[in-house]
């Protein structure tokens, strides 16, 4: 029901960013929606709700119930229009509705569903790269260093 709350008001509960039609909205609210974007939204909540909840161990459920009511209600809506002239000044609403097309395919939908997994096997691989990169630049640095001659005062 939570999801089915948040997709609702991602489609209906939040005003037109400034020079943005609305039909170009309703078409980024589509392509948020079929692309697993607002299902990545409610899974991101639900992961810093439990984070947050073993560190504030003295709130109730109803407590942590009216966070979430303010996230999907004002928090959620507001990025959206944050995020919609980023959108909009890149991508036309035909581009959108392409996008739209493609993730309504059976491979769209496959990638739909597996891009959460694909991106947090790739943020590991991704951390790995970049502490291997991040030794061998140290090594390439202190080399050089050690290469640079000493001027004589």
């Amino acid at each position: 029901m939570k999801k089915f709350s948040f997709l609702l008001l991602l489609f209906c509960n939040f005003p037109l960013t400034a020079q943005v039609s609305e039909s170009y909205q309703n078409t980024l609210n589509e392509m948020i929606l079929v692309s697993g974007t607002g299902e990545s939204f409610i899974s991101s909540v639900q992961q810093m709700k439990k984070m947050f909840k073993a560190q504030f161990t003295n709130l109730e459920d109803k407590d942590w119930n009216s966070i979430e009511e303010y996230i999907n209600q004002e928090s959620f809506p507001n990025l959206i229009n944050q995020l919609t002239p980023i959108y909009h000044k890149h991508l036309t609403e035909e581009d959108l509705k392409t996008i739209i097309a493609f993730y309504n395919s059976e491979t769209g939908k496959k990638f739909a569903k597996k891009t959460p997994l694909i991106a947090q096997e790739s943020m590991m691989v991704g951390q790995q790269w970049g502490i291997e990169l991040g030794q061998k630049i140290q090594e390439l640095v202190k080399d050089s260093v050690l290469k640079i001659p000493r001027s004589l005062d």
